[in-house]
């Protein structure tokens, strides 16, 4: 379970050149755009007993064609992944609990844009977009929303509950957590997934939000 879970978040990558927002642009050289890595503070996973499961780039590659020219766009998301082991019933003492931060571009051309069509999703989209990519996740149905605080601006976290499948085929009722946040030059976007069975997880979510690291414009 906890391997497709991770892939949860992952689907998002694919949305940045899903749509033919940026067709227009043309030109010989392929045009880059690349995301500044976000990260969960030393001290955050300290005190929520989570580690870092993996952090690595997501490039998306797409061509697209306008006036007659054929140009490329490469697009460089961050994606980072930390775990946490929680012994349950049906589990044991496994990684159940996910929380990942996919950083990705604006992507702006001359003084225009964002082109990321992130900037329009709002929350609820982004988790209808996830359920439509990853199959193992159905039934989304929304439960709550809240606020926290992210680089001194209030951010609203929603959180849904689902149904997802494990490797071995069982179904497990989930919560998912999600927000958005603008950050320099990036959107980041959080993602938590955990099974309802655990007890106050939601505050280790917000203490994992509230200590996401960026660098603003690569300041």
């Amino acid at each position: 379970m906890s391997r497709r879970r991770g892939v949860l978040a992952v689907a998002l990558v694919g949305l940045l050149l899903t749509s033919g927002c940026i067709g227009f642009l043309t030109g010989s050289e392929a045009l880059q755009f690349s995301a500044d890595p976000a990260k969960v503070t030393d001290s955050a996973q300290q005190e929520t007993n989570y580690e870092q499961a993996r952090s690595e780039p997501q490039t998306v590659t797409r061509n697209f064609t306008a006036a007659g020219q054929t140009r490329q766009v490469e697009v460089t998301n961050q994606l980072s992944e930390y775990s946490r082991s929680v012994n349950l019933p049906v589990f044991g003492d496994q990684q159940v609990a996910r929380f990942t931060v996919l950083s990705t571009p604006k992507v702006e051309v001359a003084g225009q844009g964002p082109f990321n069509p992130v900037d329009d999703l709002n929350n609820t989209e982004l988790v209808l977009t996830l359920q439509q990519k990853y199959e193992a996740i159905d039934n989304v149905q929304p439960e709550s929303e809240r606020t926290v605080t992210v680089y001194g601006n209030e951010t609203t976290v929603s959180k849904f509950r689902a149904d997802a499948m494990t490797d071995t085929g069982q179904s497990v009722e989930v919560f998912i957590h999600i927000t958005k946040v603008e950050h320099g030059d990036d959107f980041l976007v959080a993602v938590a997934v955990y099974p309802t069975q655990v007890d106050g997880e939601q505050e280790n979510v917000d203490v994992l939000i509230r200590n996401i690291e960026h660098p603003a414009g690569g300041e």
